[in-house]
């Protein structure tokens, strides 16, 4: 028996508030002009979700919706820090009180039990705005300088600067395939 995910769902929680703006990642980049603003609204854009993919986190607020098995229980929900458990449904859309089941853990949590297939979890998950560490804000402005600097060029690699790389190794909680 084994856990497995079948199906998920990320959605926005609202308006996005990116946790770099314009003007922080102009200066990171020592660009002065107001004329490549558009671009790098859109570089912000694409690193925080470079990171997020890399890492599993989500560095702005989210609903998550996930569709998953828990036969061996402790089932890892991915997408993290983890706000509020809001929904546990059964295979037939029935909801599984907070009595029947147990999470384990904080930020990351695990579905220690039921041992069910076909059980479907919705939780806000994310950094609220002003929450995300230095590290992962410098990550992303190494990534946005990256991407910058590289723009137009033809490179042969995975898409995420190497110091970038390193700051998602360390926050990743399983090993991630881009």
């Amino acid at each position: 028996m084994y856990n497995y995910t079948l199906d998920h769902t990320l959605v926005d929680d609202g308006e996005i508030v990116e946790p770099v703006t314009v003007e922080e990642a102009k200066a990171y980049c020592r660009v002065t002009n107001e004329v490549e603003n558009d671009l790098f609204a859109d570089l912000i854009t694409q690193s925080r979700e470079a990171i997020e993919k890399a890492t599993g986190l989500s560095l702005v607020p989210k609903i998550a919706v996930v569709w998953f098995s828990n036969l061996a229980g402790m089932y890892q929900f991915q997408y993290g820090p983890v706000k509020e458990f809001t929904e546990l449904l059964d295979a037939e859309g029935n909801e599984i009180a907070p009595a029947n089941y147990k999470l384990i853990g904080g930020q990351y949590p695990m579905l220690q039990r039921p041992f069910w297939t076909n059980l479907k979890a919705t939780y806000n998950c994310g950094f609220a705005e002003g929450e995300l560490p230095k590290e992962l804000k410098i990550a992303m402005l190494d990534q946005i300088n990256y991407g910058y600097e590289n723009r137009g060029m033809d490179v042969d690699d995975m898409g995420i600067c190497e110091k970038t790389w390193r700051v998602c190794q360390r926050w990743t909680r399983t090993s991630p395939i881009l």
